[in-house]
C-alpha cells in the first residue's frame, strides 16, 4: 500500500508576520519602568492595565454537564 495520496510542505507561503511595535517602549504609567514587548500593541504594563472581561454568552459550565 502506497502513501501517493499524502502531500507535505515544509513551508508555509501564507504565514503572515506577527505586527510588531517599536522596541525599548516603557509602561506609561508614572514611575514604572516595565519595558513591553515588541509584540504587544498595550501602551501599559499588566500590572497597570485597565481589566477587562471577556464577553461569556452562552458559556456552559462542563461540571453542570454531567
Amino acid at each position: 500500500m502506497g502513501v501517493e495520496g499524502i502531500k507535505a510542505r515544509s513551508k508555509f507561503d501564507a504565514i503572515r508576520k506577527s505586527k510588531t511595535y517599536d522596541k525599548g517602549r516603557v509602561c506609561n504609567e508614572g514611575g514604572c519602568e516595565i519595558t513591553m514587548s515588541m509584540y504587544n500593541k498595550a501602551d501599559k504594563c499588566f500590572q497597570h492595565a485597565p481589566k477587562t472581561f471577556p464577553r461569556v454568552r452562552g458559556h456552559i459550565d462542563a461540571r453542570d454537564r454531567a
